[in-house]
């Protein structure tokens, strides 16, 4: 008890120096509020974690907004730090993170695969072609990003449905055609081609971390659902 109430009073003490030195103009506490208000959603998110753990299996629906002020709080912090030019397509991937959290922990739901691919997408162009500055080539590709919802819904166990391939093939060509006629019009065309490799393993391997067998967790809920 003792010695809360001394770590209490040091802690006391620091901060009125701080704060006394930041009003007469020795220290700028500009930089540190820059920092700390984006530490607010980082604990919004932890209470939602929290909520989450304390629950489980059930209260998967909290984890939509545990996801999203996570992926918020990350990004608002990394964009007071570096700037929000690279970072701003975090605000897109935000809710995806959500949904896809509540899809991995849930009773893993086909529907929701259509925005998480869809907006992490979107985010996913955005931030490569800010980093390299290259709109004027990668913007074809936006057209496809409901094209990758789609698609993952199809692998995800929808494979009977084939009216689902429509637009896939449709939205796919249509970027292609246009990326292709942009591409080789860019000076920059060979120094692109390693980044567009990178971007397919990726895709690959986001396409093997969502089709994995769900039959276990879904009969899982069934049972306790059944006791109910």
């Amino acid at each position: 008890m003792r010695n809360r109430k001394y770590i209490a009073g040091i802690v006391l003490i620091v901060a009125g120096i701080v704060l006394i030195l930041g009003n007469i103009g020795i220290l700028d506490l500009s930089w540190m509020f820059r920092l700390t208000w984006p530490l607010v959603l980082l604990i919004i998110s932890g209470l939602f974690f929290m909520g989450y753990a304390s629950r489980r299996p059930y209260g998967t629906g909290m984890l939509v907004p545990a996801g999203l002020f996570l992926t918020l709080g990350i990004t608002c912090l990394l964009g007071e730090i570096f700037g929000y030019r690279l970072m701003w397509p975090g605000f897109v991937a935000a809710p995806a993170v959500g949904l896809l959290l509540l899809y991995l922990y849930g009773p893993r739901s086909g529907s929701l695969l259509v925005p998480i691919g869809t907006l992490l997408s979107i985010a996913g162009i955005s931030f490569i072609s800010e980093l390299f500055g290259i709109w004027s080539v990668m913007w074809p590709w936006l057209i496809m990003t409901p094209a990758v919802g789609l698609f993952l819904l199809y692998i995800s166990g929808n494979q009977k449905n084939s009216l689902l391939l429509f637009p896939i093939v449709v939205l796919t060509v249509a970027s292609v055609t246009l990326f292709t006629v942009t591409l080789f019009s860019f000076p920059g065309f060979m120094d692109l081609v390693k980044y567009i490799v990178g971007g397919i393993l990726i895709l690959g391997g986001l396409v093997i971390i969502l089709n994995r067998p769900g039959g276990r967790r879904d009969s899982y809920y069934h049972d306790d659902s059944m006791h109910l």
